[in-house]
């Protein structure tokens, strides 16, 4: 029998998919009052023994921080809202995207244009080149796994397969953790990737074969493959493709990794520069493409996977005869014979030591010092890549480095993404502008500057970290000070941001007066009693300040002041409360300010009880906050635990905190109730309070 919900939490709506590793479910939160829908992975470890369990949940907790990481990171990577393991089995929720997969999209509108097609492309390589630099393989790229998103028709990308590949770790016969599984789709995926070597490019494979499904509208399956070159043919089928594009997709399906692009960004250059210079059908060096033979380079070479199987190791180092520091192999740029440095002509003849920087010979102008841009001075491969502490402190390295273009970190505006250009292309300008004795005099310098960076910010960082520790002593103290005094004590101060906050603790004072004496009387009763909520009546305070729905029978309570009102229902067994707090303000405060507000309400209400947490906070379509939160009540040795949801919002000079809780046990069963109560809250700001 299928379950109807997963986590005492998400309701079942229909089922998605179901394969070898488990299933994939629609649901809706339960513990939301927007019921927000989400998309649940099931998965299913491939054996059940014990002994390599925590080897699985460990890989399974590892990937899905990767997953998190991706999806707070890039707007078309599905949000990882939450994971967890029930009875065996492990569970991803994850944002539901609404929208149609291409295959849905090919079967209902039939073949799509290269003009279409090249957009999807572009925009699933960017987001590659992210994945990628993760050091993280997708491996199950495929029509299935794109979705069109309908709020703005942008491509996203779903079903990453390191999470899945981790429910198949086994043990080897060294007693190390592996995978006994090849994620994938056949068709779909090249055959390194079959084999169970999966390089960057291995993507790059299966997302163009996607792209010449949409072109084509016909599975790999449907094509034939040259039994010589192993090339896939498919250009009968899609003859109104440019050149251009199919010499693009030829080249990434190519059968062996080193003939295709070596990684996403040399694709995304490929298309950008066919959509500007597009080739001619007739030139007969595109008819007659050939791809490369020449070695690719390390960054497309397959790695060995990580212990976690979240994604493959970065390129292999080697280190020469002479003990020198390694170097990452890369495949040399500069022309032979333009560089006095090579003798011979070959790579083996290349001597880091004979380098030598330019003396400022080659001046290219006040912005470019002695040869900042000046490409005929030849750059070593080993220096190549990030700046650190051109990107951490641009304005000053760019003075020590005699970068003069760096000195727009200086100008406002323009210093945005400096930083940023300065950490890409830092090592480079930095050797050709100024004088160098040694390739390791030069990489001396720039790690002193990157450690000089690491110290600011540290210093930065521990300031902020001791400000917020001396902020929260004195919060603390300024908390046990309101606690120590009573609601006609208090006299807030309405010219201040700070009396909303004051009025605030006051009202949370009273009100968690209320809880502990509910959770006290509910603490013999609580277990053999059940909250039931009758018919609604309306009730309206007496100046026509505000008015709410709420059931018969429940006990109402007054603890306003002259400063506030404060006004709470309590049922019949005490396991449930309706609170309505009504305060003056001069201010006119923010979302910021009214959270804060409600943050120190909901933490006082509730200071007392065991096992409080808090969720985010909710921007409401009305403007108001709402947070969800919850917490044990115990009386001897009874104990409730209950789910809360409040609200605040401010209007015109007053601001209205409205709180509803109720067992945690009955929370879906009461939801629908307590909704049309939170919706009956009606708040008149136009009267006084009294």
């Amino acid at each position: 029998m299928l379950q109807t919900i997963i986590n005492n939490r998400y309701k079942i709506v229909k089922v998605l998919g179901e394969g070898g590793f488990g299933k994939t479910f629609l649901t809706e939160d339960t513990h939301l009052p927007s019921g927000r829908r989400c998309v649940i992975k099931q998965l299913k470890p491939v054996t059940e023994n014990p002994q390599i369990h925590k080897m699985v949940q460990d890989r399974f907790q590892r990937e899905a921080a990767i997953l998190e990481d991706l999806g707070n990171s890039n707007n078309r990577i599905p949000n990882l809202y939450a994971y967890f393991a029930e009875q065996g089995q492990f569970y991803l929720v994850q944002e539901y995207v609404e929208g149609k997969t291409l295959t849905e999209k090919i079967h209902t509108e039939g073949v799509m244009s290269e003009s279409a097609v090249r957009e999807i492309l572009k925009s699933l390589l960017y987001v590659l080149n992210f994945v990628h630099s993760k050091h993280i393989i997708h491996r199950d790229i495929k029509p299935d796994n794109i979705i069109l998103r309908d709020a703005d028709n942008v491509p996203v990308l779903i079903d990453f397969g390191a999470v899945r590949e981790s429910m198949g770790t086994v043990v080897n016969s060294q007693g190390n953790p592996t995978s006994s599984i090849v994620i994938g789709t056949p068709g779909f995926m090249p055959p390194e990737q079959a084999a169970g070597r999966p390089v960057y490019s291995s993507d790059l494979y299966s997302l163009a074969i996607t792209m010449i499904y949409l072109l084509t509208g016909r599975m790999p399956q449907e094509l034939q493959t040259d039994p010589r070159t192993a090339e896939i043919i498919w250009h009968q089928y899609a003859m109104n493709v440019s050149p251009s594009l199919r010499v693009i997709l030829d080249k990434a399906i190519a059968y062996h990794p080193g003939d295709r692009y070596p990684t996403a960004r040399d694709m995304i250059d490929a298309l950008q520069s066919s959509a500007a210079n597009p080739a001619n059908p007739t030139n007969p060096a595109v008819n007659n493409y050939v791809a490369p033979t020449e070695p690719s380079p390390q960054y497309n070479t397959p790695g060995s996977p990580n212990p976690g199987g979240g994604g493959y190791s970065p390129p292999p180092t080697v280190i020469n005869s002479h003990g020198q520091n390694p170097q990452h192999i890369q495949p040399v740029v500069t022309p032979v014979g333009s560089n006095p440095n090579w003798s011979g002509g070959n790579y083996n003849s290349y001597n880091p030591q004979q380098y030598v920087s330019p003396a400022a010979t080659t001046n290219s102008g006040l912005l470019g010092g002695g040869g900042t841009f000046n490409t005929n001075v030849p750059v070593p491969p080993e220096i190549q890549g990030w700046n650190w502490g051109a990107f951490l402190l641009s304005p000053l390295w760019s003075i020590t480095n005699q970068v003069w273009i760096g000195l727009l970190s200086w100008v406002p505006y323009v210093n945005i993404p400096m930083p940023f250009v300065l950490g890409a292309k830092g090592n480079t300008w930095a050797w050709r502008s100024r004088q160098w004795r040694s390739i390791e005099d030069f990489k001396a310098h720039q790690r002193a500057w990157t450690k000089a960076g690491i110290i600011v910010y540290s210093s930065f960082g521990a300031l902020i970290v001791l400000l917020a520790v001396i902020a929260g002593i004195a919060s603390q103290q300024e908390d046990s000070d309101t606690s120590g005094s009573t609601p006609t004590q208090v006299s807030p101060s309405p010219n201040e941001s700070s009396s909303s906050s004051s009025s605030s603790s006051n009202s949370s004072s009273s009100s968690n007066s209320s809880s502990s004496s509910s959770s006290s009387s509910s603490g013999t009763t609580s277990n053999s009693q059940r909250l039931t909520i009758g018919n609604l009546n309306t009730y309206s305070y007496k100046t026509g300040l505000f008015s709410i729905d709420v059931p018969e029978g429940w006990n109402l309570k007054d603890n306003s002041n002259a400063n506030e009102v404060i006004i709470y229902w309590l049922d019949p067994t005490e396991n449930a409360l309706i609170q309505v707090n009504v305060f003056n303000t001069q201010n006119n405060p923010d979302q910021g300010e009214l959270t804060d507000i409600l943050k120190r309400f909901i933490n006082k209400f509730a200071e007392k009880e065991e096992d409080f947490t808090m969720d985010q906070p909710v921007r409401q379509k009305d403007g108001s906050v709402r947070i969800t939160w919850s917490y044990t009540a115990k009386s001897g040795n009874s104990s409730i635990s209950l789910t809360a949801n409040s609200f605040i919002k401010s209007q015109e000079d007053k601001i209205s905190i409205d709180s509803y809780i109720v067992p945690s046990k009955q929370y879906k069963e009461l939801l629908p109730t307590v909704n049309q109560i939170i919706g009956s809250y009606k708040l008149n700001a136009s009267v006084p309070l009294k």
